[in-house]
């Protein structure tokens, strides 16, 4: 009880005076959020951030995350355009969300220059562990993405969305000690 206790009057005294401050009680104190003062992050009731979270919003992006939301272990939010998650949403561990790319001109990724546009993650939607989603996605309501996906692009509704890898098992050729050793 008294560990609970230390962890909310932490955060409160943390995100004091920040508009999105009232909803972040329950963020783990190793969870980075940075908004930048053109930036415009807004949280629903009952939001949940576990350690090593990072949530970045950069120039004059908006980040509007709905209530209910939970984000595991590890998470990385960086959003220079117009990123928007549904209420109920679930992010499994490490899932990794980036609504802008560099630019690269004549083979060079330009520094600080980015190519951006909106990701909008629906409601009721769960997002497993791994997963990488990048600028230009919708993910409607109701969606299931298994761990490790790499979403870019739609994901209508009600839809569960695996993508499969093949692999292969090759045997290791053994060789026996001093085999091709000191030969010329």
């Amino acid at each position: 009880m008294m560990k609970r206790a230390i962890f909310v009057l932490y955060n409160l005294v943390r995100f004091v005076g920040k508009p999105y401050g009232k909803q972040l009680i329950r963020v783990a104190p190793s969870t980075s959020v940075e908004v930048s003062p053109n930036a415009k992050l807004t949280i629903g009731s009952r939001f949940t951030a576990r350690r090593n979270v990072e949530i970045n919003v950069r120039g004059s992006a908006t980040l509007t995350i709905g209530d209910g939301v939970f984000l595991n272990y590890g998470c990385i939010m960086t959003v220079r355009d117009n990123v928007s998650i549904g209420d109920g949403t679930i992010f499994g561990p490490g899932v990794m969300l980036f609504d802008n790319d560099h630019k690269v001109e004549d083979g060079y990724v330009k520094d600080n220059e980015f190519a951006t546009a909106p990701i909008t993650i629906g409601n009721h939607v769960w997002i497993g562990a791994g997963t990488l989603i990048l600028k230009d996605s919708v993910i409607e309501d109701n969606c299931i993405i298994a761990a490790g996906s790499v979403v870019k692009g739609k994901v209508e509704a009600g839809s569960l969305m695996v993508q499969k890898r093949s692999t292969t098992y090759m045997s290791i050729e053994k060789k026996q000690v001093g085999d091709n050793l000191g030969e010329n």
